[in-house]
């Protein structure tokens, strides 16, 4: 089921490959299964408060990370497989949800750090549980969390690490910068939309002819514009990466001390 696709690497045009290290964000991509199948278990039972209220809160954050986490390997193998296809529109349509995985992971950072058990454990459970509306078809009872909710905390926990040890002139410079994982996870939506950037990468307008034209292949879009599809995917490899450890490291986690369920990937 999880095939670790590797990406097909590829040579950057001159006029832009000195502005990025590619060769370093292919290997990120290509390391993530191995970097985060740690944090990723099975079998795992739901324990109610019945057992403890840390044990309940361990069962389900750890539901919630391992479901997420695995979710997260199959969007990055679509990613993959687009990106190695050169298919940009399934490949921005994929990066769009990817991007909501560190979103997720902030909300739940920003949550575990600054609330008790009573107000955190609800708050799981609508992330594990929840479904937006969806007219007259069943989607349950729980609400889901707003994902620019999620945005919003993890801009909050982001800036919070950023000044962490900073003086308050640098303090004040980072909290009053705009939230890049935001802006990132906007603009890709500008390309995984029907908006004038999803269409791109298939063809161009010729202003001096006054035509568009249909493009035969993708080949110059994916050589030379680097900066419109990649930076987005590596940052959430390394933001959900950062993420992760910090969650199993908060007080309440204890890296699931109380939990004894096995690795998925072992």
């Amino acid at each position: 089921m999880y095939q670790d696709i590797k990406i097909n690497k590829f040579k950057l045009r001159d006029n832009v490959k000195d502005s990025f290290d590619s060769e370093t964000d292919f290997n990120d991509i290509d390391n993530y299964k191995s970097d985060i199948e740690k944090y990723i278990f099975t079998d795992i039972q739901m324990i109610d408060g019945f057992d403890g209220i840390e044990k309940a809160f361990q069962s389900r954050l750890q539901i919630l990370l391992s479901s997420v986490l695995l979710r997260s390997l199959l969007l990055k193998e679509g990613a993959v497989i687009a990106l190695n296809n050169s298919n940009f529109p399934a490949y921005y349509a994929v990066l769009k949800s990817f991007l909501e995985i560190p979103a997720l992971l902030g909300y739940v950072v920003h949550l575990i750090y600054n609330n008790d058990y009573e107000k955190i454990i609800p708050k799981i459970n609508d992330l594990c549980l929840g479904n937006k509306e969806a007219g007259s078809l069943f989607v349950g009872r729980t609400e889901a969390v707003n994902i620019l909710t999620m945005f919003d905390k993890l801009g909050r926990v982001l800036k919070d690490i950023a000044t962490e040890g900073e003086d308050e002139e640098a303090k004040k410079k980072i909290l009053s910068s705009e939230d890049v994982l935001t802006s990132m996870y906007k603009d890709v939506c500008n390309f995984a939309h029907i908006n004038y950037n999803a269409h791109l990468s298939i063809g161009i307008l010729d202003h001096k002819n006054g035509k568009w034209r249909a493009k035969q292949e993708a080949s110059g879009y994916k050589e030379e514009l680097y900066a419109f599809y990649m930076p987005s995917f590596n940052t959430a490899i390394d933001v959900i990466k950062l993420l992760c450890g910090f969650i199993m490291k908060n007080k309440k986690v204890k890296r699931f001390a109380l939990m004894s369920n096995k690795k998925y990937f072992r």
